[in-house]
């Protein structure tokens, strides 16, 4: 596939349907702002927003790989199918907190199985393999909960999809290389999915602080980022500082809380926080770079 398809395909076309979704999605919440009665258009968009991201990324994903196999073959198929499932789980997640907290652990615990049926298979005992199992799966559903909670705890604003920008660029670099081009391409596909949202943010909402995503939104966040990072850990070169790096990255966000911090004003204490969860970013992406051997020996982290 040509660079330039691989860009029509795997960045503008995303960026494009995702953020046409998107833009339809803050109309519904505006003419809700305006009519507070209308319960239902809330509900609407607040899903719309989770459809503007699984499908966007399902729209790159098929740009880049075509239609996956089913069952799948590679952990890159399924990136395609937790799009899916994270698209029907936003559809229903206004629905009571314990089916929400069920479809959590279950979503969770499934998906290391799914994605990593080679490993369970063909590298880990027994016990090895239920010991990563359950590692992955009590991870996933803390980072389904600290994205959820981000989602408040992140200024209001555009800077909630600024920081998932930053999270998928960080994801998209260090993939790139640690020599998983494909990978990053998919890491790209969100890059260019947030960077639209990013755009529509500062463009077209007017209240500042109405925040971004709702919590619909989550599902589709935290299976795209859990099925990216398993893959380049697992599959590819990734180094495990990095990853690590980048999965704890989020866990920073409620930084913004301390009360220190709020006395510098809105802005400052923006600034701060947000620079405060790039950190680890940075410090992954210099790791990755270090370890690639770019600019001299490869030390190995």
């Amino acid at each position: 596939m040509s660079i330039f398809k691989q860009l029509v395909l795997g960045l503008f076309l995303p960026a494009i349907v995702g953020g046409g979704i998107f833009i339809f999605a803050n109309i519904l919440a505006a003419k809700r702002a305006r009519d507070p009665t209308e319960e239902r258009n809330g509900l609407f968009s607040g899903w719309l927003i989770a459809a503007a991201l699984s499908v966007g990324y399902i729209v790159g994903y098929i740009g880049l790989e075509g239609f996956p196999p089913f069952p799948a073959r590679e952990g890159v198929h399924w990136l395609f199918y937790l799009a899916l499932i994270g698209f029907i789980l936003g559809v229903f997640w206004h629905l009571a907190l314990w089916g929400r907290l069920i479809s959590q652990v279950v979503v969770s615990i499934v998906v290391p199985r799914l994605l990593l049926g080679s490993m369970f298979k063909y590298s880990w005992g027994q016990v090895e393999g239920i010991i990563w199992w359950v590692c992955l799966a009590v991870t996933i559903f803390i980072f389904w909960q600290i994205a959820q909670e981000s989602f408040v705890v992140l200024p209001s604003g555009a800077w909630s999809p600024f920081v998932y920008f930053g999270l998928s660029g960080g994801t998209a670099l260090i993939l790139a290389v640690s020599g998983s081009l494909r990978l990053a391409q998919h890491a790209g596909i969100l890059v260019a999915i947030f960077a639209a949202s990013w755009i529509v943010t500062l463009f077209l909402r007017s209240d500042a602080k109405v925040r971004v995503f709702p919590i619909a939104a989550s599902a589709v966040i935290t299976l795209a980022f859990a099925g990216i990072w398993m893959n380049g850990y697992f599959y590819e070169e990734v180094p495990v500082v990095s990853a690590v790096l980048l999965l704890l990255s989020l866990f920073l966000a409620p930084v913004g809380r301390i009360e220190t911090i709020q006395r510098l004003g809105a802005r400052r204490s923006a600034f701060v926080q947000v620079a405060v969860i790039a950190l680890p970013v940075l410090i992954a992406i210099g790791i990755a770079v270090a370890r690639s051997g770019l600019f001299g020996e490869n030390n190995g982290y």
